[in-house]
């Protein structure tokens, strides 16, 4: 018998289950698929090309990745010196990490942006320490606020003030902002303007004018304190960092096992006792703790252990995917009109912050445009080894592809999309369709059957502000637990929801370690 059954062998799974272990619990992780890592994959699109799957990058939290050592179990960070690239109708707009040679390239578009670059990154990156250290700590108890709840509100509330006027006006008004404004307030140049919005979409079923947008812009910044470089490439590709992970978990002791799917959380008398396996084996534990996102996890549960309200509020959860991916091997660098070194970064193909809300505007109504926004990336300039000598493998975010597609489904739309993905950067790079060695397509249906994610929303759910930190994954259940006892949540779905950076997992385990 096990302490700890951990359902899914995602980051946060595999985050949450190695700080168990070295807390001295008997720890099991129970993986359906044939691998651990979740949505930090990568996969051989064909013979020498190899590709992260779904994730193109990773923004562990630093104190996570020291506490694990995961530089000693083969994590190999490497950071582009370039943020993003935008291509549009013109000149390109090429944002070097480096803040000044990023605004000479601004000053070509604008000497206005050009200057205030600089003194937006810096007021972005001291808001984010605020962010980050709600992002750090657990939700305070609404019902029993304890003595540690308190004192985590009041040093949130000294940082809040450490801000200074100028910065914390921003904050209270950034967050519920449309991230358009947000970049309007700043900027005049489109492009720039552009490239800043289109963070604060990526993953959400928001348009870059959608209210509460430059919300996921400032939390998916906060790790790494930029509103564009929110993360870093792993050699060998993003499945290297769930190698990673999960050999600090083994070396503290957990047991991963692939390849087995629970098809039931046991309930006796009102608390977690175990799961079933769909081979039909029972493993027993003292506690339960599930990465799967509220929906999935409590889709395995009986009914009859909770409360229709709760049910209902569940069902509520917002989990409408929006995001599709797609991964080539190509024959060739795409001849996009920058040199190599801009295209090391994060790659944006948008003529304008209208542009992007067009394309939301086909997902609102249960379509795709032929004219998608794309943020791509190409890890073999970074590191070669994922592709032949002179070829290159190339990983693309779409935005946006609606889960639910009105008249029609994804396995009759999947043809078009790609059409419509291929000729889009074909319009940027000619020839890149031409280039093309494989490729393959994942929509948020394929998000949904093949990686459990409901709706086949990465988050688990929208970042949204009625979807975060108290009310995550719901209003007096934001501290991991659930209503049913030794049932906890260690996912993406439960605070702070920001993906692939290991906190849920890590702040969970704290909660599960007072509990069990």
């Amino acid at each position: 018998m096990a302490d700890i059954i951990v359902i899914g062998g995602g980051i946060n799974g595999l985050v949450a289950a190695a700080l168990l272990a070295r807390a001295g619990r008997k720890v099991v992780v129970l993986e359906r698929s044939d691998r651990p890592g979740g949505g930090a994959r990568t996969s051989e699109l064909a013979p020498g090309f190899r590709c992260s799957t779904l994730s193109h990058v990773a923004a562990i939290d630093p104190a996570i990745a020291r506490a694990l050592a995961l530089d000693r179990h083969g994590l190999e960070i490497v950071r582009s010196t370039v943020d993003a690239c935008t291509l549009g109708d013109g000149r390109p707009l090429v944002l070097a990490h480096d803040a000044t040679r990023a605004a000479e390239d601004i000053r070509g578009f604008s000497a206005k942006d050009a200057d205030r670059y600089p003194t937006f990154l810096d007021s972005f990156s001291r808001i984010s320490g605020v962010l980050r250290a709600v992002c750090s700590t657990p939700p305070p108890s609404l019902d029993d606020p304890g003595a540690a709840d308190l004192f985590e509100l009041l040093k949130m509330g000294r940082r809040f003030r450490a801000l200074g006027k100028a910065d914390a006006y921003r904050l209270l008004r950034w967050m519920p902002m449309a991230v358009a404004d947000l970049a309007g307030e700043w900027f005049d140049s489109e492009p720039l303007r552009a490239t800043i919005a289109f963070g604060g979409v990526l993953g959400s079923f928001l348009g870059p004018w959608s209210a509460g947008s430059a919300a996921v812009l400032l939390l998916l910044g906060a790790t790494e304190g930029h509103p564009i470089a929110n993360g870093w490439f792993a050699k060998g590709g993003i499945g290297s960092v769930a190698d990673a992970v999960a050999a600090a978990a083994r070396a503290a002791g957990v047991d991963i096992r692939t390849g087995t799917d629970v098809v039931e959380i046991m309930i006796d008398d009102g608390k977690a006792s175990g799961v079933r396996l769909a081979n039909g084996d029972r493993l027993t534990a003292g506690a339960i703790a599930s990465s799967a996102d509220p929906k999935r996890t409590f889709s395995l549960v009986d009914p009859i252990h909770l409360a229709p309200e709760f049910v209902g509020r569940l069902l509520n959860i917002r989990t409408h995917g929006t995001l599709a991916k797609m991964n080539f091997a190509v024959s060739a660098l795409p001849k996009f009109p920058v040199d190599a070194e801009a295209l090391t970064g994060r790659v944006r193909l948008t003529r304008s912050i209208d542009a992007i809300e067009r394309a939301f505007d086909a997902a609102k109504y249960g379509g795709f445009s032929e004219s998608p926004a794309i943020e791509l990336t190409i890890p073999s300039l970074l590191d070669p080894a994922l592709a032949p000598a002179g070829a290159h493998v190339v990983s693309a975010y779409v935005q946006y592809a609606p889960y639910k597609l009105r008249g029609t489904t994804w396995d009759a739309e999947r043809e078009r999309l790609s059409r419509a993905v291929v000729n889009t950067i074909d319009a940027h790079a000619p020839g890149f369709a031409a280039s093309i060695v494989a490729l393959e397509v994942i929509t948020p249906l394929d998000l949904e059957r093949t990686y459990g994610l409901t709706g086949g929303h990465i988050f688990h759910g929208e970042l949204a502000l009625d979807q975060f930190f108290v009310t995550r994954p719901l209003l007096g259940w934001a501290r991991y637990q659930t209503p049913i006892a030794n049932l906890f949540l260690c996912g993406s779905g439960a605070h702070p929801g920001t993906g692939l950076n290991g906190r849920a997992g890590a702040l969970a385990a704290k909660e599960i370690a007072k509990s069990s």
